[in-house]
């Protein structure tokens, strides 16, 4: 019997047809199955724009929820070469006059000539930090100071003994001059003011040239008569008239957020009776550039966010299409709480809604500056920044950046609606790809068992048509033989 090599021979029948047809109809639902993945893969990457939304919001809201950010001062000083100031945010907007008396110096003394790198022999000298009493010349030691012994040998120069003073860590700088002829150890305070005065004392005769100590009597070594000492002194001014000091020519702490650096003195005369005075004026201004910025960063990354949402949740009636997230629960959720949010209020601060500050809410959720109002708010000192940074400890009616700045947080943070929404999304592409596998799968085994199926058909077709071939024959032959 012959055998059937193609499908179909057998029984006279299309079977490569027929089994496509039915293959096709198996795969069916691939094409909703696409479908639908290509509309989830859409839902991704335009939740994705809505995600770098919220983010580019939440990172405003952290900037501008700090008062730093708001808050620029501007100084200015009528006599720069006098007295210069800077200004921290804590700065209040004011101004008033410096009278610069006396400035902050470094005590500093000399010792009488000695012979050119000669040694002066053997011995220790003893230093000491404090103060100079201008009245009666006592010296008072300074608090928590203890002395300081520097060691003599009898081979060391000058300039081997600055060395070991500057070495010691005494508050004092040691230097070696020579004025072409003789050489001297020049002494001077690390730092200004009366407090880093200092003695050195000595027991030993070789060190006699060099100890300071005007206490002693008759004056000597660097205390005697005909050699220059400056004495260490505190900074002295007048703020407003009313006398201030400081132990270095920077004066902090005299008025919040304000630093005045002093370079020189405008009183003439001073403590001496007929002083003249030529006072300075401090003016401390607000600078509202940063306030304006900060509300503009706000609206244009509220604005973004907003009318992604409203674009991807509208229906158009007219062309009958909805937006990607029509209808959908998380995505009009988080759209209705920004809203909320923009039409709260800030309990605390003196103005207490974004519209009294000139940001008006319109019909679609997204907010409009109105410049004039918004610019009269910024140079009202600190009520704009109020709106925003007020913290009363309730998430419900604190400052519009801080509330944001927890929605943002709360959001996006794993768990959060936004982050829950991707992973969702995401969790829907996997299943639908799943499911396109499954039924690729099924329809090959169909394909399978259907060829299998139909081969054993025009096999049993194929003997049928030879049976009934031969007897068709015999037929035929009985026939002709009984004519």
């Amino acid at each position: 019997m012959a055998s059937i090599s193609s499908a179909g021979i057998g029984s006279g029948l299309d079977v490569n047809s027929i089994v496509s047809q039915l293959v096709a109809l198996e795969k069916k639902p691939l094409a909703t199955l696409a479908l639908k993945a290509t509309s989830v893969k859409d839902q991704i990457s335009s939740f994705g724009l809505v995600q770098s939304q919220f983010s580019a919001l939440t990172d405003v809201a952290t900037r501008i929820s700090n008062a730093s950010t708001w808050a620029a001062r501007t100084a200015a000083s009528s006599n720069s070469s006098a007295a210069t100031m800077a200004v921290t945010s804590s700065a209040s907007a004011t101004s008033f006059t410096l009278d610069v008396d006396q400035l902050a110096q470094q005590q500093s003394v000399s010792s009488p000539q000695l012979a050119a790198g000669a040694a002066l022999g053997a011995g220790s000298l003893t230093l000491r930090l404090g103060t100079w009493s201008s009245g009666d010349g006592s010296f008072t030691a300074a608090s928590g100071s203890a002395d300081v012994a520097i060691t003599v040998s009898a081979t060391d120069t000058v300039a081997t003994i600055a060395s070991k003073i500057n070495s010691a860590g005494a508050g004092v700088v040691a230097t070696a001059f020579n004025d072409g002829t003789y050489d001297r150890l020049l002494l001077r305070s690390k730092d200004t003011g009366a407090a880093a005065g200092f003695r050195l004392q000595s027991a030993d005769a070789a060190m006699s040239s060099l100890v300071f100590d005007p206490q002693n009597s008759p004056a000597s070594g660097m205390a005697a008569t005909g050699i220059p000492v400056q004495y260490g002194s505190d900074a002295k001014a007048r703020i407003n008239g009313l006398a201030v000091t400081s132990a270095s020519n920077t004066m902090t702490g005299n008025i919040p957020g304000v630093t005045i650096k002093l370079a020189a003195t405008t009183t003439t005369n001073y403590g001496l009776g007929a002083e003249t005075r030529s006072p300075v004026t401090l003016s401390i201004s607000e600078d509202v550039t940063p306030a304006v910025k900060n509300v503009s960063d706000f609206v244009s990354a509220y604005n973004a966010l907003n009318k992604n949402l409203t674009e991807l949740t509208k229906y158009d009636a007219a062309t009958k299409t909805a937006g990607l997230f029509q209808g959908d629960t998380t995505v009009v959720g988080l759209q209705n709480v920004l809203r909320s949010i923009v039409g709260s209020s800030s309990l605390g601060a003196s103005s207490q809604r974004l519209s009294d500050m000139g940001l008006q809410i319109q019909l679609d959720g997204s907010l409009v500056i109105d410049t004039g109002k918004l610019s009269t708010t910024a140079n009202n000192g600190t009520v704009l920044q109020q709106l925003f940074t007020t913290n009363n400890g309730n998430p419900l009616t604190n400052g519009f950046a801080l509330k944001f700045k927890a929605l943002g947080t709360a959001v996006l943070t794993a768990g959060g609606a936004v982050a829950t929404k991707v992973s969702t999304l995401q969790t829907n592409l996997t299943r639908n790809a799943q499911e396109q596998t499954k039924v690729t799968d099924r329809a090959a085994a169909f394909e399978t068992r259907l060829k299998r199926q139909y081969s054993a058909l025009d096999g049993q077709m194929g003997s049928l048509s030879a049976i009934n071939a031969y007897v068709t024959q015999q037929i035929t032959l009985w026939n002709k033989n009984t004519a």
